[in-house]
């Protein structure tokens, strides 16, 4: 029990940058979901608009690079995007699994429980 309460201390006091790091990637992935729509739509009209292509094409490069950047920033604290969930930020601690997800508001962490 004394080391649950170790554990939620340290997440607390990684909940901050974590909420950050978390707002970012959801918000790059869905820029990222919005764009490949988009870029489907492109792709299926008729004609051959080379210059949205390649705008929308750029774009999805930059926000994909963001999301890596971010995945390199987490890794650094222990941490990683779930590549089932990628709104959920995943943090060992102590030989355990936490993860911050959903309620962003929220200063706490959920123990991962997808793991057996």
């Amino acid at each position: 029990m004394k080391q649950d309460a170790e554990i939620l201390r340290r997440a607390n006091v990684m909940a901050p940058l974590i909420r950050s790091i978390a707002r970012e990637a959801a918000d790059r992935h869905r820029e990222i979901r919005r764009l490949e729509a988009e870029l489907a739509k492109l792709l299926s009209a008729p004609g051959e608009p080379v210059h949205d292509l390649r705008r929308v094409e750029s774009e999805l490069f930059g926000h994909r690079r963001a999301v890596e950047r971010i995945q390199k920033e987490l890794g650094h604290i222990g941490c990683s995007l779930d590549a089932e969930h990628p709104d959920r930020v995943v943090c060992s601690l102590d030989d355990r699994e936490v993860s911050f997800e959903e309620r962003l508001d929220e200063t706490g962490y959920r123990p991962d429980r997808s793991r057996g």
